[in-house]
């Protein structure tokens, strides 16, 4: 990964945010509220630096489509 901002813990993190979101919040959302929800709940778990939240908005905004996915896999689990 080129850009050292989303280091190793920080993605950890995000991932187990999203694990741990409702599933209908995952689902509800359109693309744009799912980012923004999740960079916030990240944001206050640990403030994030201006570089960090960039990049991360880029990620997750570019695994939407597998966030759903993984939420409607949970749904029916």
């Amino acid at each position: 990964m080129g850009d050292n901002s989303l280091n190793i813990a920080l993605l950890h993190q995000t991932w187990k945010l999203i694990e741990r979101t409702h599933t209908s919040e995952l689902l509800e959302a359109n693309d744009g509220e799912l980012v923004e929800r999740l960079l916030h709940k990240l944001d206050v778990q640990q403030p994030l630096e201006q570089n960090e939240r960039a990049s991360l908005n880029d990620y997750l905004a570019s695994k939407t489509a597998l966030i759903r996915d993984l939420a409607e896999a949970r749904s029916f689990s």
